[in-house]
């Protein structure tokens, strides 16, 4: 009887819902499809996405209530990831907005976690296909600080339902720093062929890419940190303007493989070279179902490099049988001023193969949309290393490298560096080799329940297995030399299964005003790039469940959505050093979470023709969980603490109008104080960042754009502080030399784009 009364039960709650008031039956209305949809996200297209205050480069972090991960936005091209392995192959050594692109769009958390099984907003984007005409785009940029960008993208037909699409881009970016070594400090060509074939049924496309980058993308700067108000310059030094980076791009390493010592140009020497072949299409059989296939073979020798920075010291404060000498010089010396404590590290020519295949059969009836798919990728990488090396430089502009000396018994002596003012050679280096494969299977099904009522489902089930090797610090002290890989590295096997589940129910009450409620429940797992340094990551399972609920209400001006949310993510593996006030670095690697509470109103309005304003304000709580560790004999807890890099208040402003041939738009968003260090003792005031543009359509092919990047022209830092991961007290900080990440300076863009 009680089963009877609870299915009875939920019969009733279900006809209610699906019960449309009065006033709706009388306009005989239906749920539109746009309104489903637009009360999932507001949404966002490739442009605003890739309107990145911190990087030219790579589309920017989407917030969800997690801080950004490791890897950046998840970025697909053709419907698969640009590259498997962001720490081997970063996004943007392999992709760019090069013009080749016909669409892109933003994946949401459920369509990203269910097709991709990362979690996030990702950014999707697709190919040009060949055209059934001849047509022909040039673009070119160039901006205040003399960057060189543009591509020449030709497409058209052949014959018998085949056509063509080409591409060519090139970007010479100098950055915003006045390095002394280099005019450019991103070098990227990207060059794309694509044959399409067009038939009855469907569409076929084969493409080749290449894409070649060289770049330093460090952006880092040496600032006096003011508690609770921004930073401010240090005499003699422009923040986001002063080259940081040496006066050299050439440095000495120890390569980890061999052990010989050799000079490494980290322009030249840590590029990366890729070449991509995909299949990728779509075919629609007689009984309405439809098939979308991509395949993918991707191979690439990839380098990188990097900077790291700790603490800053003043060498006035030695004791008298010490002191600092400029390295490299034939006469001595002697430097008394600010010290930088750093390392860099570089990755030359590591081979890495890919295999991707995606295949999703899908048909829409009356009242359900249902979709099948499944994806396998296999990933090989060859021996994955990254050396390492210490130094010490003054604090100024084009810094020189400086060398700590003892007097000992009256002779001077060099107390750790060698004669390239360097040590610790490959003391933390990198090191992982091996295999990976993921297989998945996953399904979606939009059903309307009844015209009012909608449930959107997803799942997916994947087996993540890793075969790899690597060089945990039980191993590495048992070779002769522990600088290079001078001895056998240790097996790693590992099988995950993961499984994902999403929900979302929309009712709408009314014509145009509803109800709308997430579950979600998302698992995955990190790869072999988890295993590169000497610590075990103790890598688990992901699990991250997002629960979600809200309003919304659409009309011809307005949609708005307004929900709270929460969302969590365990096991997620710190990596990294971590020093104490008196210099000394240990690298650790331990598990932590991260919990948020928040509330998000998020909407659209068109109030006349030409004019479109988005506005999103977003209010929440990160929290670490479980973040202990034990380093130079203390313990830290920092659990309940607010996420580092995170704000509690969001806000974005993003208005256009357009009129005739003309074109404004802006874009400005708002980040609350944010935690610059694990210990949140530390922290960078309020900002905003700011974007706007004016575009002129001189006629159907020629078209003019004027764009601004931090428009309210603010300075200072952004993101973290070097060497403050134990920072318990920070006064010692206070009105201190700091070294950190920086704000996106003031630029202007111009742009032309030429069709034909």
């Amino acid at each position: 009887m009680k089963n009877v009364n609870a299915k009875l039960g939920a019969t009733m709650i279900l006809l209610a819902m699906c019960a449309v008031p009065m006033n709706a039956q009388k306009k005989k209305a239906k749920v539109a499809e746009k309104d489903s949809i637009a009360t999932t996200s507001v949404g966002r297209d490739a442009d605003n996405m890739m309107l990145n205050a911190s990087d030219e480069s790579s589309p920017r972090f989407i917030n969800v209530g997690l801080p950004e991960a490791t890897g950046g936005t998840v970025v697909t091209e053709n419907g698969m990831p640009v590259t498997y392995d962001t720490n081997a192959l970063t996004t943007n050594k392999a992709w760019r907005q090069d013009g080749s692109f016909t669409k892109g769009a933003s994946r949401n958390l459920a369509e990203t976690a269910i097709k991709l099984g990362e979690v996030g907003v990702s950014m999707s984007t697709i190919s040009k296909q060949g055209g059934k005409k001849f047509a022909g785009v040039v673009n070119f940029k160039t901006n205040s600080f003399g960057m060189l960008n543009g591509n020449v993208s030709l497409s058209g037909p052949i014959k018998k339902g085949w056509g063509y699409a080409v591409n060519a881009f090139v970007n010479l970016d100098p950055g915003t720093t006045n390095v002394n070594f280099a005019r450019f400090l991103d070098k990227t060509q990207i060059y794309k062929g694509v044959l399409t074939k067009r038939y009855r049924k469907g569409v076929f496309n084969v493409q080749y890419k290449y894409a070649n980058s060289q770049m330093i993308n460090t952006k880092m700067s040496p600032y006096i940190y003011r508690n609770g108000e921004q930073v401010t310059a240090l005499d003699g030094f422009d923040i986001s303007h002063g080259n940081y980076l040496g006066n050299s791009s050439i440095w000495h390493f120890r390569e980890p493989m061999t052990g010989e010592y050799k000079d490494i140009d980290l322009l030249g020497d840590t590029g990366s070279r890729t070449h991509m072949f995909d299949v990728w299409g779509n075919h629609k059989f007689d009984n309405g179902m439809n098939l979308d296939y991509n395949f993918r073979y991707q191979h690439s020798k990839a380098g990188s490099n990097s900077f790291a920075y700790s603490a800053i010291t003043d060498a006035t404060n030695l004791p008298d049988n010490q002191r600092y000498i400029y390295a490299g010089k034939t006469t001595t010396q002697v430097y008394s001023g600010l010290v930088q404590n750093g390392t860099v590290q570089y990755t030359s020519g590591v081979p890495i193969n890919t295999v991707m295949g995606r295949l999703e059969l899908s048909k829409k009836h009356d009242k359900i949309q249902w979709l099948v798919g499944l994806n396998s990728s296999y990933y090989k990488v060859d021996n994955y290393t990254s050396g390492i090396v210490t130094f010490l430089q003054e604090v100024a502009e084009n810094p020189q490298r400086v060398l700590l000396q003892k007097n000992v018994d009256g002779v001077w002596q060099n107390a750790q560096a060698d004669e390239y003012g360097q040590w610790n050679y490959n003391k933390s280096m990198f090191f992982y080799d091996g295999s990976e494969f993921k297989n998945a299977a996953y399904a979606t099904a939009n059903w309307k329940i009844c015209s009012n009522l909608a449930l959107d489902l997803g799942a997916r089930f994947e087996w993540h297995h890793i075969d790899g090797w690597w060089a945990p610090n039980e191993v590495r002290n048992t070779w002769n030399d522990k600088t290079y890989i001078s001895g056998d590295p240790q097996a790693i096997q590992k099988d995950n299964f993961n499984k994902s589940f999403t929900a979302t129910v929309t009712w709408n009450i009314l014509k145009n005003f509803g109800l709308i409620g997430d579950a979600y429940y998302i698992e995955v797992t990190d790869g072999l790039s988890a295993y590169k340094t000497a610590n075990d990551p103790l890598a688990k399972t992901n699990v991250v469940p997002y629960f979600a609920g809200g309003i919304f209400y659409n009309s011809k001006w307005i949609s708005i959505i307004s929900r709270v949310s929460r969302i969590s993510r365990s096991n997620l593996v710190a990596s990294g050093g971590f020093n104490n006030s008196a210099g000394e670095n240990e690298k650790l690697s331990f598990n932590y979470g991260i919990e948020t509470l928040g509330w998000t109103t998020d909407a659209n309005i068109t109030p006349f023709k030409g004019f479109n304003l988005h506005l999103m304000l977003t209010l929440q709580n990160p929290v670490m969980k479980d973040f202990e560790f034990d380093v130079f004999g203390e313990h830290y807890n920092y659990s309940g603490l607010p996420a580092r890099i995170t704000s509690k208040t969001l806000i974005e402003i993003d208005p256009s109008y357009s009129w005739n041939k003309f074109r404004v738009w802006a874009s400005a968003r708002y980040f609350s104080k944010q935690s610059c260090s694990y210990p949140a003792t530390l922290y960078f005031p309020s900002r905003w960042e700011t974007f706007a543009g004016f575009d002129y359509t001189y006629n159907k092919h020629i078209k003019f754009s004027v764009n601004v990047v931090n428009l309210l022209n603010q300075t200072g830092a952004q993101g973290r502080i070097s060497g403050t991961n134990t920072a318990i007290d920070p006064t010692p900080y206070y009105n201190k030399a700091v070294a950190g990440t920086y704000i996106r300076p003031f630029t202007v863009e111009f742009k032309t784009q030429i069709k034909f």
